[in-house]
Order: C-alpha cells, then sequence, then structure tokens
C-alpha cells in the first residue's frame, strides 16, 4: 500500500474521528464510554454492522450493474484503479473510513442535524446527489436510504454497528471493484471503447 493510501487513511480516521469526538464531547449529554458500549452488546452490534453492510453493498452492486449505470460504473473504476490496491490498503481504508466518518456523522452530527438531513449532508459530501447527472442521483437516493439505516443503527444499536456496516459496505464494493483491475489502462481503454 503507498503512502499517501495510509496518510489518506488516518486523516479520516483521525480527522473525521476526532472532529466527532468533539461534537459528542462539548455538545451532547452522552459519555465517551456510553458511546463506546451503545445500547446492544458489542457482538451483536458487530453482527448486525457486518450483515448490514454485506446487504448493502450487494443491493449497491446490484444497482451498479444495471444497463443504465453502465458508462458511470466504468468511470468510478477508473477513478478507484488510480490507485495501486491490495488486500490489506481496502481493509486499511475501509475500517478507516467506517470508525471516522461515522463518528463524525452518526455520532456528531445525526443528534444535532437529525437522521434525514445528517443522510443526505453525507451522501451529498459524497459527490452522489448530482443535479446534472440523474444515474448517479438514482444512485445517492439509494445512498440516503442506506446511509439513513446506518442512523437508525446507532439510534437502536450504539456506535459500533453503523461504523462495522460502513467498513464492511466499503470493503465489499472496493474488492469487487479493483478485482482483476491491476491495470488502469486496460480499463481506460475500455471505457474509450465504449464512449
Amino acid at each position: 500500500m503507498n503512502r499517501k493510501m495510509w496518510l489518506l487513511g488516518w486523516i479520516t480516521l483521525l480527522g473525521f474521528g476526532l472532529a466527532g469526538m468533539v461534537l459528542v464531547y462539548f455538545f451532547q449529554e452522552q459519555s465517551m464510554a456510553e458511546l463506546w458500549t451503545g445500547h446492544w452488546y458489542l457482538p451483536a452490534q458487530f453482527l448486525l454492522g457486518g450483515l448490514t453492510g454485506f446487504l448493502g453493498a450487494h443491493l449497491s452492486k446490484w444497482l451498479i450493474l444495471q444497463p443504465f449505470f453502465e458508462t458511470e460504473k466504468i468511470r468510478y473504476r477508473v477513478l478507484i484503479n488510480h490507485w495501486s490496491w491490495s488486500g490489506k490498503g481496502i481493509v486499511f481504508i475501509s475500517i478507516c473510513a467506517g470508525v471516522g466518518e461515522e463518528m463524525f456523522f452518526r455520532a456528531g452530527l445525526q443528534p444535532l442535524l437529525g437522521l434525514w438531513p445528517t443522510a443526505v449532508v453525507f451522501v451529498l459530501i459524497h459527490g452522489y446527489l448530482n443535479p446534472f447527472n440523474w444515474r448517479i442521483s438514482v444512485y445517492g437516493l439509494l445512498m440516503v436510504g442506506l446511509i439513513a439505516f446506518f442512523g437508525f443503527l446507532y439510534e437502536e444499536a450504539g456506535i459500533i454497528a453503523p461504523m462495522t456496516a460502513h467498513a464492511v459496505f466499503d470493503a465489499v464494493l472496493l474488492f469487487w471493484m479493483t478485482k482483476g483491475n491491476n491495470s488502469t489502462e486496460k480499463v481506460w481503454e475500455n471505457f474509450n471503447s465504449k464512449t
């Protein structure tokens, strides 16, 4: 895994994670211990989060494989495969995003903004709601629902459930999008031949 990927992972984990903990500490009434333990036992949170992430990734994959989404699928595959991925890199980035982003958006922002506004903000920041690209926006609407469900998991089970769901979701899609695409040039050639 290259240095830029390590740096991006640590920035996501520490930057978003610490910002989320600051929001919890200064603007909410729960303690850090209450935040980390949640309402459900930790093994149940891991299991629920893992199943949610796995099923959500496969639902997203189903949508990505629809004929109307072919151009976007190729674009994202080229973008993702611009990086040199390893299995360890995918797991590292997925865990960093799952922990850091969920700490910020679910634990930090959601109690302040509400479940649905936080889900929309999350998807907007990731660029999946685009008024100039209806195909990406269809995917974005699916993501709003999925991210809102992550928020529901946070409220009902605890922070570990959406962190696990997010990490598993990212890992499943990244392993799929990078499978057999070690050469960005080969993917780009396929993209150019279709456009």
